[in-house]
């Protein structure tokens, strides 16, 4: 929470004092502490299906407005939060501990000494509530019969993606059942679906599940089971605004980076059901006080597949519902043809369900309906995303895509290369969007390191150079002083000049311009900051325009 206090601080400091200092002793923060004030009076929101769609298609919630995301550090990261935990995109993570994600243990368990605790919620995909031996509570959903293995694939797959990338999430795991071998616990319930009053669950419910759900020829059911989160549930959470009887959620949603960067994991995954009501906030406790953890879950609808059916064509491609294609169609009088339903879907397993690479189009993907947050993705929250993209590996792909457990080879054969496929447009597309110039370092001596993120992964050849402007910075009064003329090199290092080591600056920086023939965004400047220290300089600042 020192972020947020220091923005009141910064605030006031200018006010008084007519500027504030760019960087504190602390900087670059990695921790945001978003649970500083008690939030144990929070009240529940949740919103149905039929608001979110309304609300989203029609009256365009939240600001549009091309500001930079307001929840980084100085480098221009996302610092640890309620919201975001950062995994891949900070180190190398040992392949098992990235297979296993949120799960406690095996993606395969049993469910012996189990019992049906009651209905499902909510959601289209058939199910029902299980209870552990210890107590734990677990949502059970069944794949559709013409799909066998897809929607619980897409959720185990979509789970462990989201998490790696960053987002909080909960356990799901894959199981084998014996729906005659169901016990039913004498308080299990459901909601009537033509009452809405909660009654007994009886044997027929659960027959209509599994009416619903593909079998295997053993007659036995492969069902996801997921686990529900700690705490207290408060609903859904919105891609926009904040909510309003939290003291700790200050920062607009619309405008929280890894929200805004959730779109280039979306795309690639094709995660077309990105909304709020697949959201879930939960009220945990921390010394004491009360504050909200913010989860994404529901990965059902990923990839191929449509939850119970295969995605529809035109996901991904267009929203539910638009105004500029439809009337184009009926003034046509039909004659007019979409570009998606042109695209020509290979022949796969069933368990893949609609799913292609070679038509992709990172910039032209769209979720369901409108999101406030995508909608106000800029290509710095782009690239800081597609950078996270790129740290999973082909082998980190296959293994994950292997986690669905997918009976037929060919389905984790042919999704693992149309991730790969699709990875390497979003990296393409968004690594391009700014100047990818990354992990500088600065020795004591004065020699400057850097890295280029498009090159690196493999998306961009070399720049034909790289012009340096190094400055003098006044941390107090947010100002900077040229020192010698800029310098051009070809290379991924530079020295500094011998002057602005000896002058005792607290703070130097060095304004970096990428030139590439095919990338006119490369030029933007990008501008990082260095504070001296015992041992030398360290990164403090980054800034990309």
């Amino acid at each position: 929470m020192r972020a947020a206090c220091a923005v009141v601080f910064a605030g006031l400091v200018a006010v008084l004092a007519g500027a504030a200092p760019r960087f504190f002793p602390d900087d670059p923060l990695w921790s945001d502490d978003d649970a500083a004030f008690d939030a144990s009076k929070v009240t529940e929101q949740a919103d149905s299906n039929g608001y979110d769609f309304i609300t989203h298609t029609f009256l365009k919630p939240g600001e549009r407005r091309d500001v930079r995301a307001m929840n980084l550090n100085t480098l221009d990261e996302v610092p640890d939060s309620s919201w975001f935990t950062n995994r891949i995109g900070r180190g190398d993570i040992p392949l098992a501990d990235l297979v296993r994600g949120p799960d406690r243990g095996p993606t395969t368990i049993s469910l012996d000494g189990w019992v049906v605790a009651g209905g499902k919620g909510s959601g289209i995909q058939p199910g029902f509530r299980m209870t552990d031996p210890s107590g734990q509570l677990y949502q059970i959903e069944v794949d559709p019969p013409q799909h066998p293995e897809m929607a619980s694939g897409a959720e185990v797959i979509g789970t462990a993606f989201f998490h790696a990338f960053g987002f909080h999430t909960v356990d799901v795991y894959l199981a084998e059942l014996d729906a005659n071998a169901l016990k039913i616990a004498p308080t299990a319930t459901i909601r009537d679906a033509f009452t809405g009053k909660r009654r007994p669950l009886a044997q027929h419910d659960l027959d209509d599940v599994f009416d619903r759900a593909a079998r295997h020829d053993n007659g036995k059911y492969r069902v996801l089971v997921s686990r529900f989160a700690a705490g207290k549930p408060l609903g859904n959470f919105r891609y926009y605004g904040t909510r309003p009887d939290d003291p700790n959620d200050i920062v607009p949603h619309e405008h929280r980076r890894e929200l805004r960067g959730a779109r280039v994991l979306a795309a690639w995954l094709n995660h077309d059901d990105s909304r709020g009501v697949n959201s879930l906030d939960m009220l945990e406790t921390r010394d004491g006080r009360g504050y909200i953890k913010h989860y994404m879950f529901d990965f059902g609808s990923i990839l191929g597949s449509g939850t119970v059916f295969a995605q529809r064509q035109r996901a991904g491609h267009e929203y539910i519902f638009e105004h500029s294609p439809g009337w184009r169609t009926l003034a046509t009088l039909g004659l007019h043809v979409r570009p998606w339903m042109k695209i020509d879907y290979p022949d796969v397993p069933p368990a893949v369900g609609r799913f292609e690479s070679d038509a992709f189009d990172p910039t032209r993907w769209k979720p369901e309906y409108p999101n406030p947050a995508f909608d106000n993705l800029r290509p710095d929250d782009a690239f800081w995303a597609a950078r996270i993209v790129a740290r999973f590996s082909d082998a980190a792909v296959r293994a994950l895509v292997e986690k669905a457990h997918y009976s037929d080879p060919r389905a984790t054969d042919y999704l693992t290369e149309a991730l790969l496929k699709r990875r390497q447009k979003v990296l393409a597309t968004w690594l391009n969007g700014v100047n990818p110039v990354v992990d500088l370092a600065l020795s004591s001596t004065g020699e400057l390191t850097f890295g280029n993120a498009a090159v690196a992964a493999g998306v961009a050849d070399a720049a034909t150079g790289y012009t340096l402007q190094w400055f003098r910075f006044d941390n107090d009064s947010d100002t900077r002083i040229n020192v010698a003329e800029a310098d051009r090199v070809t290379a991924l290092r530079a020295v500094a000049p011998a002057s602005l080591l000896a002058a005792g600056s607290e703070y130097i920086g060095v304004e970096i311009i990428s030139t590439h023939l095919l990338y006119a965004s490369w030029t933007k400047p990008a501008v990082f900051y260095f504070r001296r220290a015992a041992t030398g300089w360290i990164w403090v600042g980054a800034e990309r325009r």
